[in-house]
């Protein structure tokens, strides 16, 4: 195994806890009965930038009362944020000591939004010597050509790259495209552990 010179850090999971399971209890209380059966593929082109957010939010209003707000939608698609744990923010500061810091994150211009308005985002973004936002690139993970594009508009030696994404998918994207990869698996690893494994310079795996 090539030494680890740069690392490549998912947002949502590894270092924001994510509640999922809140989102679709809040739909639900919306008036949500069932799921949109084209729900998965409209979230990808969402993740993307290839539907915007008034198209994004007019088709899940198609699914709920006549009346819900814009707002209403907006906050129960962000009810799954929780926060980036003051540990994980000290753990990036020495993460960045050891390592070139990227993060690449699946997300949408909603949660962006939310996120920028709840934490102090751009300082957690100075943490990282790039961000890589889905919804700027055009790209998701686990797409070859996202990990090809941060490799090469950073010089970075692929084999000497560690990806770390809580979804395994993700991963073996990762590692198509040459890079190493962990997947964090969170039935069985805190991100804190791994996190703090790393900052010692050590690759659990």
């Amino acid at each position: 195994m090539e030494t680890i010179e740069n690392l490549i850090l998912d947002f949502g999971g590894v270092l924001l806890d994510l509640d999922e399971r809140a989102t679709y209890e809040a739909f639900v209380a919306l008036g949500l009965e069932k799921v949109p059966p084209e729900l998965t593929a409209v979230n990808l082109d969402f993740q993307r930038g290839k539907v915007g957010r008034e198209q994004y939010v007019a088709f899940l209003k198609r699914y709920l009362p006549p009346g819900t707000t814009t707002a209403q939608v907006e906050d129960a698609w962000c009810a799954m944020l929780r926060q980036v744990p003051p540990a994980r923010w000290h753990l990036l500061v020495r993460l960045g000591k050891r390592y070139r810091l990227f993060l690449l994150s699946n997300t949408d211009p909603i949660h962006i939004d939310r996120l920028r308005r709840r934490m102090d985002l751009d300082a957690f973004e100075q943490l990282f010597e790039r961000v890589y936002y889905s919804q700027d690139t055009g790209l998701r993970k686990p797409e070859r050509a996202l990990f090809e594009r941060v490799l090469r508009e950073n010089g970075l030696d692929a084999a000497r790259t560690l990806f770390v994404d809580d979804t395994l998918e993700n991963v073996e994207g990762a590692r198509a495209a040459g890079l190493q990869g962990l997947w964090l698996d969170l039935s069985r690893r805190r991100p804190d552990e791994v996190l703090a494994a790393l900052a010692q310079g050590n690759v659990l795996p």
